[in-house]
């Protein structure tokens, strides 16, 4: 947010960010499944199994197979996703707590051996504009929609060459470069503002009708 009209009630009213944090977390864990990751990567090898002894055997495999495999796929990579996005935000909201506390003369409490936090280098980074764009550019070139897989790939094709030092630093809590993190992050926004469908499958992103 850049302007201050936005701003001003948050500052009045802290606890307003406070709901909106608790109702993004919730929005962000909404569709985890009862069944642990754990379970369902035991289910797919059973699965996997199944489907190549009827190939060896010459029989089809029956559609019904075929579609739960699919599923328990889709399911574990959207769990971990789910997962790697918020442990990127406990993350940033350590950071933010940290500073937070340093802001109101509070010295955060450490054990003798507790190494200092390190610091995320301060690189230029792509804009969120920009990451919008092309995010938008490359939903049109897939179709208008299709998986985050899909077009963090298409992304990855169009960049080549334009990233910079700060879009490459590696975030270890998701597991995956800044950039691809922080499209991650500007897409949530861009459900907010209407350029992508809110309704759309979890793990695949959407143009709006008016967008397309």
């Amino acid at each position: 947010m850049t302007d201050t009209s936005d701003v001003l009630p948050l500052a009045r009213d802290p606890s307003l960010l406070l709901e909106a944090l608790r109702d993004l977390i919730e929005y962000m864990d909404s569709d985890a499944e009862e069944v642990s990751v754990a379970e369902q990567e035991v289910q797919l090898r059973a699965i996997a199994r199944a489907v190549e002894q009827l190939k060896k055997a010459g029989v089809a495999v029956p559609d019904p197979l075929r579609a739960e495999k699919t599923r328990i796929v889709a399911a574990i990579a959207v769990h971990r996703e789910a997962r790697q996005a918020l442990a990127q935000l406990a993350d940033e909201l350590a950071e933010i707590v940290t500073d937070l506390r340093q802001r109101i003369g509070q010295a955060e409490t450490k054990t003798p051996d507790a190494k200092p936090r390190a610091k995320r280098p301060k690189l230029p980074k792509t804009a969120k504009q920009v990451l919008r764009e092309h995010i938008v550019l490359a939903l049109k070139q897939l179709g208008g929609k299709a998986k985050v897989s899909d077009v963090i790939e298409e992304m990855s094709r169009q960049l080549d060459g334009k990233l910079l030092p700060g879009d490459l630093v590696w975030r270890e809590a998701t597991n995956e470069p800044a950039w691809q993190n922080n499209a991650k992050w500007e897409r949530y926004q861009m459900v907010q503002d209407g350029v992508l469908r809110g309704d759309s499958p979890r793990g695949v992103w959407a143009l709006s009708e008016d967008n397309r």
